[in-house]
């Protein structure tokens, strides 16, 4: 079995948080047509392309509104950039774009969801982006145990299908983000807590290889390392066009009702706050229905000089249920409290993960993320934080709109899954948190760096042992540790 540190490796060295590859294959190809431009390679591959594939698929070109639309990204920080887009309609278009952009020495890259944001995303020039949003198709098995779906399929999709017939599954917190994207890194999500990771609920997966070669891969095939390599370090070995995948009955896995709440304190009750946190996640040991997020940010309606923290909590339960945990933290005294009674289908836009919220939102800004994993909180790091994330708001008014986002998601069925089993290399942290420096302006974006980057560092002094860093919200300079 090959270590999941070599699978990470080759993760991290190319354009995580999307399946993406410029294949050192076509090199050779690459070497040949050095002295043709770009521009006029790709007018001869989207020339030997077109007729051949399915009928729907479509090639479109810069200067068309179709390809603005096409490769708008979610934030603005080190994009990609393409001379044309392939909107492929079936599986076998991925196949032939992959061929004929090898052929003719262009790089490619598989787009769902426009959320990645690593920084080596902006090395990725003058090549063909490979959109998958036609991909999309959700058949649920004869025994509803699993479901076949698309590639390119969105989390929001399979979420509102899957509870439409009674069923649910681990996707990713985000509605606007596919399934695949962040399943090849692991996938944390509201369910998991019952059922593990989204890469835990993989059963096989179709990838079109970096020659353009189209196989199944399973935990008993030919291909069985590369199975256990896309749970979790998968994002550069191949374009999976479909999965099957583990569903769930609602009735039988927590029950239809969720509880949200919201909660938002000053910042004198923060060691407070996350003391609580830590005495209801255990170390991993709390109730499998609890979660929850912190957020610091500025609310000025709330405090006109420093940032507060919202404290989001979601129960899969009734509110009665849920009620034993909002009293702990209300008896904190909180400024403003929001309780509401919903479903699964809800909680992520409650949350702001939504496609209405800022964690889906497309605009002219940038975000930069720098995570780090806690197996528990230490509150004098905690402290240190919001102390030096005031400080970086306050010296610089262009990252007004910046957030802390601290994720305490349930890991009992994480833990429950043998690490050595996939190549997921953190299911021993209980808590993700990470820096989201936002700004408008591009001239900051050095000090935005730096910004991350101290805050990472001082999380850091709060945790034994090295850095563990989520791939899907990687920023880039990480590295892959030993």
């Amino acid at each position: 079995m090959v270590s999941s540190r070599l699978f990470l490796a080759f993760s991290l060295k190319c354009l995580a948080s999307f399946v993406a590859i410029q294949l050192s294959s076509c090199s050779v190809a690459a070497a040949a047509a050095a002295s043709t431009d770009a521009t006029t390679r790709v007018h001869e591959m989207t020339s030997a392309l077109g007729p051949r594939l399915s009928r729907g698929a479509l090639i479109y070109t810069p200067g068309s509104d179709q390809f603005d639309a096409l490769t708008e990204r979610w934030q603005l920080f080190a994009p990609p950039t393409f001379i044309a887009v392939v909107v492929a309609k079936t599986e076998w278009d991925v196949v032939l774009t992959v061929q004929h952009a090898n052929k003719f020495g262009l790089p490619w890259l598989a787009v769902s969801g426009h959320h990645g944001a690593i920084n080596s995303l902006g090395t990725f020039k003058q090549g063909i982006q490979i959109s998958m949003e036609s991909l999309n198709a959700i058949e649920l098995s004869p025994d509803g145990r699993t479901a076949r779906i698309g590639g390119g399929t969105l989390s929001k999709n399979i979420t509102d299908t899957l509870w439409a017939k009674g069923k649910q599954t681990v996707t990713g917190a985000c509605e606007c983000t596919s399934l695949v994207g962040p399943m090849l890194g692991g996938g944390h999500g509201w369910l998991q807590g019952r059922n593990g990771l989204s890469a835990d609920q993989l059963i096989s997966a179709r990838v079109v290889l970096p020659n353009g070669r189209l196989v199944k891969v399973s935990k008993h095939s030919a291909y069985s390392d590369l199975f256990w390599g896309l749970q979790g370090a998968g994002h550069n070995f191949g374009v999976v066009t479909q999965v099957e995948y583990k569903v769930y009955d609602v009735a039988e896995n927590g029950g239809g009702d969720w509880t949200y709440a919201n909660l938002i304190f000053k910042q004198d009750k923060l060691e407070e706050v996350f003391g609580l946190v830590n005495k209801i996640t255990n170390n991993g040991r709390g109730d499998v229905s609890y979660i929850d997020f912190v957020w610091f940010q500025r609310i000025a309606e709330i405090d006109p000089v420093d940032p507060v923290f919202s404290l989001y909590m979601v129960y899969q339960g009734t509110p009665t249920q849920a009620q034993k945990y909002i009293d702990m933290y209300a008896a904190l005294g909180p400024a403003n409290t929001t309780i509401i009674n919903t479903d699964y289908t809800h909680i992520s836009s409650l949350t702001g993960n939504g496609n209405d919220g800022i964690a889906c939102a497309h605009g002219a800004y940038y975000a930069l993320r720098f995570p780090v994993g806690f197996e528990t909180y230490n509150l004098t790091t905690n402290r240190a934080l919001f102390d030096k994330f005031a400080d970086i708001m306050s010296a610089q008014p262009g990252f007004a709109d910046s957030f802390f986002l601290f994720e305490d998601y349930s890991t009992h069925g994480v833990e429950a899954i043998d690490a050595a089993s996939t190549a997921f290399p953190d299911r021993f942290n209980h808590h993700l948190i990470s820096p989201v420096i936002i700004y408008l302006d591009a001239s900051l974006s050095d000090e935005a760096e730096e910004a991350g980057r101290e805050l990472r560092r001082v999380a850091m002094q709060g945790k034994s042992g090295g850095l563990n860093a989520y791939v899907n919200y990687a920023h880039g300079d990480e590295g892959v540790g030993d």
